[in-house]
């Protein structure tokens, strides 16, 4: 045999070993994920027999909701038995911006209205706002840019909704509100704060619970959280708070604006101090003021933050006992749900001596 040829089967062998290699081990690899797969199909299956209260608590359920309403969302509050319905949102969206900052739009529109209509309004709303902005910008550099228009649209899976439909039906669950590029997700009758106010005054040693006006929201799922402010430095009043903004306040500034941003760089961040429904303030509080910031929740479902600052601070509460502290030693225990007790003084007799002392010094009555 010429050696050329001995070679050339050689390499003939050796290609065969190679293909017979590679398919050996693609047979390996096919069957590698077949088990994988039929592992992973029964593992999905064993979870999915299960309760699945089990395997998802109600805290991870909130967090999951919570993290999708991070995104941009658009509130909208439509009652029964009322005509009109209030839609409510931020524009622009900023996350990196604080919620004080954030300018938010509100409309009150009927829900017999032309969705066209209504959404011809915000984009006014709107360019009329961003017109007053790029003057000012404007005025400060010496430029001269006139912004586009912005456009709404109502839309559902990436279909447009028809500009004819009244309110009621158009604004729902599901839906996304675009405006320009943004989108914002319509959320209806959502857990909302109406109103949070935190009581005056406030002492040692005596609890602070703040006057919470709830809507679609249930208080024992609420979220309550207390800081300390070591500086007493408010700038809203009890009844207002932190996200909710009139529509002119970028044009009438209040003095008391004024002031807070000129002192806002010595301004230190609140303290978080508790976590609950109440709070009973400490030595350590006495001389400033408390913030709570309340999350409504309803169930799984969660709403937008609300923050308020008492307008006083801490004071030390009294030296002596109060009154009603002597009759809670006679309660210090909660009865059951069937039971209830009931504590009175025994105050008849010395009214009725009191009485009868006054009657015994009357002047006899004339014959």
């Amino acid at each position: 045999m010429e050696p050329c040829t001995y070679w050339a089967e050689q390499d003939v062998n050796k290609n065969n070993n190679n293909k017979h290699s590679l398919s050996f081990y693609l047979i390996l690899y096919a069957v590698g994920v077949a088990v994988l797969y039929w592992k992973s199909k029964v593992m999905w299956l064993n979870v999915l027999n299960k309760p699945f209260s089990r395997q998802i608590s109600i805290p991870l359920l909130r967090v999951a909701r919570r993290t999708m309403c991070e995104m941009a969302r658009v509130f909208v509050r439509s009652v029964e038995n009322e005509e009109r319905m209030q839609i409510t949102f931020r524009y622009p969206p900023d996350s990196e911006q604080p919620l004080a900052k954030q300018r938010v739009y509100n409309f009150d529109r009927l829900k017999t209205e032309g969705l066209e209509r209504t959404a011809n309004h915000i984009a006014t709303k709107i360019n009329n706002v961003v017109m007053k902005r790029l003057k000012r910008k404007n005025k400060s550099l010496g430029v001269d840019v006139i912004p586009t228009e912005v456009r709404v649209l109502l839309s559902e899976d990436g279909s447009v909704i028809c500009s004819s439909e009244p309110n009621a039906s158009a604004w729902t669950n599901g839906r996304c509100m675009q405006i320009e590029d943004q989108l914002f997700h319509v959320c209806v009758n959502v857990p909302s704060i109406r109103k949070l106010s935190l009581p005056q005054p406030m002492m040692v040693g005596f609890p602070v619970y703040a006057n919470v006006g709830l809507e679609f929201a249930d208080i024992s799922d609420c979220e309550f959280t207390w800081y300390r402010m070591s500086n007493g430095s408010a700038l809203t009043s009890p009844e207002k708070s932190d996200n909710l903004l009139a529509d002119d306040m970028e044009e009438h500034e209040s003095v008391a604006t004024k002031k807070y941003k000129k002192g806002k760089q010595n301004e230190e961040t609140p303290v978080k101090i508790f976590i609950g429904r109440s709070y009973i303030p400490t030595v350590e509080d006495i001389g400033c003021q408390l913030k709570l910031e309340c999350i409504p929740v309803k169930g799984e479902v969660t709403g937008e933050m609300v923050s308020a600052v008492s307008s006083t601070t801490v004071q030390n509460g009294p030296t002596i006992s109060c009154p009603f502290e002597k009759r809670h030693k006679f309660t210090e225990q909660l009865t059951s749900g069937d039971w209830f007790v009931l504590l009175f003084g025994n105050f008849v007799p010395n009214y009725i001596t009191k009485i009868d002392h006054i009657y015994r010094r009357l002047p006899a009555p004339r014959q």
